[in-house]
């Protein structure tokens, strides 16, 4: 398995270095953002805000700070801004002012480097195709300057160059586009939950403000 492999790579010409490269990059970015989203976000937005304002119904405005007080999940960073604020006794307009100015700093985590995987995808095809056009003709090239006997291998050899490096382009870029598909969804789904629970909390806040 590892010789068959390593033979179809090194038939696959120098661009093929090329596009490990661009896999490498990307495999990082894909572990990343699954860490990040998977791991990073995993907090409940509805358990967060139900346990919040439990907690500030009953006047405990110290438990409703331990509810947020871990993490760095921007869920997280936005619901204890509006506790702190609302357990510092500000109003509504300072609340909703100081989640605007955290928003703007932990919202973009969540879709940042995401958009790499899509380049990735067209880059890796993009090289395929250039060590397609390579391939063929270092192939076409050297039929004139060898002897008829190696021709053929020379055609055989060249020809392999360009179908490897175009296969691999494709094998680094169709995962690409599934990986991106899969995070971007995963994005939406806890940016609206994000969306949710912010509009949630300051809503029953608002309910508790005199």
């Amino acid at each position: 398995m590892i010789h068959t492999i390593a033979t179809f790579f090194n038939s696959g010409g120098p661009f093929m270095w090329v596009i490990l490269i661009v896999l490498a990059i990307s495999t990082a970015v894909v572990l990343e953002r699954v860490f990040f989203y998977f791991v990073v976000c995993r907090a409940s937005g509805p358990v967060l805000v139900s346990r919040i304002a439990s907690a500030l119904r009953d006047g405990k405005a110290d438990e409703a700070k331990r509810v947020v007080s871990k993490g760095n999940a921007p869920i997280t960073v936005l619901l204890r801004t509006a506790v702190d604020r609302f357990s510092a006794g500000m109003g509504m307009h300072d609340i909703e002012e100081g989640m605007e100015e955290a928003a703007i700093i932990e919202m973009p985590k969540m879709i940042q480097r995401l958009n790499y995987l899509s380049l990735f995808a067209n880059i890796a095809t993009l090289l395929g195709l250039l060590g397609t056009i390579s391939g063929l003709q270092a192939s076409f090239s050297s039929l004139a300057s060898v002897e008829a006997s190696k021709k053929a291998s020379m055609l055989a050899a060249g020809i392999a160059e360009a179908m490897n490096c175009t296969a691999f382009g494709l094998i680094v870029a169709v995962p690409c586009m599934v990986a991106y598909t899969a995070l971007y969804n995963k994005q939406a789904q806890l940016t609206k939950m994000i969306d949710d629970s912010v509009v949630k909390t300051l809503n029953f806040m608002k309910k508790l403000k005199p």
